[in-house]
């Protein structure tokens, strides 16, 4: 396909593209093309809190990052923090539009996007949310972190084309762990794979100890060859590895794969039980690439969410510019948003859903020797199976 000149532009610049989107009516109220973009950055910023000040910190400066990569556009990026005392996010909020926000990207958090959504809908204008949290996307809001649903349709998928299709599904009690098993069951159905059991814990030392002997005794019986785990390194992933190995899961026969990134702990990485096995997160190429490009602007390596940042504030800029181009006064619209083509981000392909959701094209690592090895590459496009 051919790209407009303007979006190929874009696209050498800052690594990150939006092909042709439709010309559809869409709520919300129209950005004047010819002016700058307002965006207004909300970020948990004044907390007190030292790594979620980092973390802030780190969103930020990706994001002027995207914003000094940006040709052919003018963008003016305004920080509004929402984490000091006292702050109101619905204040907040209220303040960044009358100061005359086209758009918002954040909050990071889903409690504050829930609040901020409202106050934004009636001034008719999106809101790009750093959440993962599908229970805040809809509406006018548009999550862009990952989420279950896409690592699940990776690591079940990736599963299934290597005839791996008993599947057996352990998670830990709540919500997030019924939203990640809900996500788990409709990849099989996609897949054509089968969850043969489901394993469900108190997350606690002694919830796994009481718990885990019968889920490893139904995973045996079920005869499930790929055991999909939802936990993650902060909570029991691998004290259940450990323990349901140590009940006859045998690694020789059962492939544990998990839905959560692994290797943001070397500690959960070096241990025995997670040997061999597989999880899905961004593709390392692109990830080294804004890493490197990161570390070299501010003399520190970004958070692993940095590139969202990154990505919103690039996916602004794109939509403004195609709609520049085309004398169109409305860059923001849904249809614009969510066209099917996506775009491509510094950690990999994405698109944005009419449902609020988002698909990320991810890579999938195996754990060898204690180090996570990619061993299959994220799709560059979603014809090629990103989706």
């Amino acid at each position: 396909m051919t790209l407009p000149y303007l979006t190929r532009r874009l696209f050498m610049a800052l690594g990150l593209m939006t092909l042709a989107a439709c010309d559809l009516p869409a709520p919300g109220s129209a950005v004047a093309p010819s002016g700058p973009v307002q965006i207004a950055m909300l970020v948990p910023l004044g907390s007190g809190d030292q790594g979620r000040e980092a973390l802030s910190q780190s969103l930020v400066n990706a994001a002027r990052m995207a914003q000094t990569d940006l040709q052919g556009v003018e963008l003016v990026l305004k920080v509004y923090p929402t984490g000091g005392e006292g702050a109101d996010p619905v204040n907040v909020a209220q303040t960044a539009l009358d100061e005359g926000a086209d758009v918002i990207l954040g909050p990071l958090f889903s409690p504050t996007t829930a609040q901020v959504a409202p106050i934004a809908a009636a001034a008719g204008r999106q809101v790009l949310s750093l959440s993962n949290n599908p229970s805040v996307a809809g509406g006018n809001v548009f999550i862009l972190g990952n989420t279950f649903d896409n690592t699940a349709r990776r690591i079940v998928g990736f599963s299934s084309a290597r005839g791996q299709t008993q599947l057996g599904l352990v998670h830990p009690q709540g919500i997030e762990g019924q939203q990640a098993a809900t996500a788990v069951q409709a990849a099989a159905q996609t897949f054509g794979a089968q969850v043969v059991f489901t394993g469900a814990y108190p997350l606690s030392v002694q919830g796994i100890v009481d718990t885990a002997p019968d889920i490893a005794r139904g995973l045996r019986g079920a005869g499930a060859t790929t055991v999909v785990l939802t936990d993650g390194p902060t909570g029991g992933l691998t004290f259940m590895t450990e323990t349901l190995r140590g009940s006859g899961v045998r690694a020789g026969a059962v492939q544990f794969a998990g839905l959560q990134r692994w290797d943001v702990s070397a500690q959960a990485m070096a241990q025995p039980s997670l040997e061999g096995g597989w999880f899905a997160g961004p593709d390392r190429t692109l990830a080294a690439q804004f890493s490197n490009r990161y570390q070299v602007a501010y003399g520190t390596a970004p958070h692993p969410l940095a590139g969202l940042a990154y990505d919103g504030v690039a996916a602004i800029g794109a939509l403004a510019a195609e709609a520049k181009a085309e004398g169109s006064a409305d860059p923001f619209s849904t249809a614009r948003l969510t066209q099917p083509s996506g775009f491509a981000g510094v950690m990999g392909i994405f698109r944005l859903r009419t449902d609020g959701l988002n698909d990320r094209a991810l890579a999938v690592f195996e754990v060898q020797d204690g180090a996570a090895v990619q061993i299959e590459a994220a799709p560059r496009s979603f014809a090629a199976g990103g989706a």
